[in-house]
């Protein structure tokens, strides 16, 4: 998934099982802002906490219940939103979020180092 840098999101893990589910995001921290039971729907926007929510790196989805996180994304790379069960990302709870700036700047990212050791299709190329 595609995102810019300085972007805002918000997302909402939904748990319609009777297990309790782990969320993680890697390189990033987060506000997890909201819990309920049931299903999530934009009136449980009503019960966020905007005002003094802490920061993590890993949400839990209660059985029967859904969980919201706001995150800033401030932190330019591709990092991995996944489930905490190991069989779970094995069969694909997982996906990656590119946050990058289409402008290239030295602000934000560095080029690939001249003696980097390159394998397969980019071996022989220059960037």
């Amino acid at each position: 998934m595609g995102a810019a840098l300085h972007d805002f999101l918000e997302i909402v893990f939904q748990n319609n099982e009777k297990i309790v589910q782990s969320w993680h995001l890697d390189g990033y921290d987060f506000w997890p802002v909201g819990y309920g039971s049931g299903q999530w729907s934009q009136e449980s926007r009503k019960s966020y906490n905007l005002v003094d929510a802490l920061t993590r790196h890993t949400v839990q989805v209660y059985p029967n219940s859904w969980s919201a996180i706001y995150v800033s994304l401030d932190n330019q790379g591709m990092w991995n939103l996944r489930s905490s069960m190991w069989e779970r990302q094995y069969l694909g709870q997982q996906f990656y979020l590119r946050v990058y700036n289409p402008v290239k700047s030295l602000a934000n990212e560095y080029d690939i180092p001249s003696n980097a050791l390159l394998c397969g299709r980019v071996a022989g190329r220059r960037f």
